[in-house]
């Protein structure tokens, strides 16, 4: 603890050695935030180039950097096994539809037997097969609805 500065020594003497407070030659007088120095992305000077192609110069090819293509195309003879391309513009799936053997309400019947019963089974795999979709089965206002968890 003694390499820590003692308040006396902050308010009244500009020693930039015997005070860490000081800044630049100036007397702080007390722990403010720190000042960070550098470039910012705010410059005007920097830009975003992550979907630009460029090319290499001589200097940089010769050193052995190789530049690798930003699209990939995909083969006529994979494209026909039903490949489609992936990516940022593809269209998201809609939602899933789930088809379960059991309705809402026969699946919160089931889960009440006794754990002998096929029906208790077939009503817990039914709820399982809603849990990897996030939902779930809650009773609302006396009614059984799905919900998403």
């Amino acid at each position: 603890m003694s390499d820590l500065p003692d308040p006396a020594s902050a308010t009244g003497t500009n020693n930039p050695t015997n005070n860490p407070i000081t800044q630049s030659g100036t007397d702080v007088g007390s722990i403010g935030k720190e000042i960070e120095g550098g470039v910012g992305l705010g410059e005007p000077g920097l830009r975003d180039v992550s979907g630009v192609e460029m090319e290499l110069s001589r200097e940089v090819s010769a050193a052995g950097v190789s530049m690798h293509p930003t699209t990939v195309s995909i083969p006529q003879s994979v494209a026909q096994m039903g490949v489609k391309p992936m990516g940022a513009n593809v269209p998201a799936p809609s939602v899933q539809t789930v088809a379960l053997p059991l309705t809402d309400d026969q699946i919160a019947v089931g889960l009440h037997q006794s754990i002998v019963s096929s029906i208790r089974w077939l009503a817990e795999w039914c709820l399982r097969r809603l849990k990897q979709l996030h939902m779930g089965i809650k009773y609302i206002h006396g009614k059984v609805m799905r919900v998403k968890s």
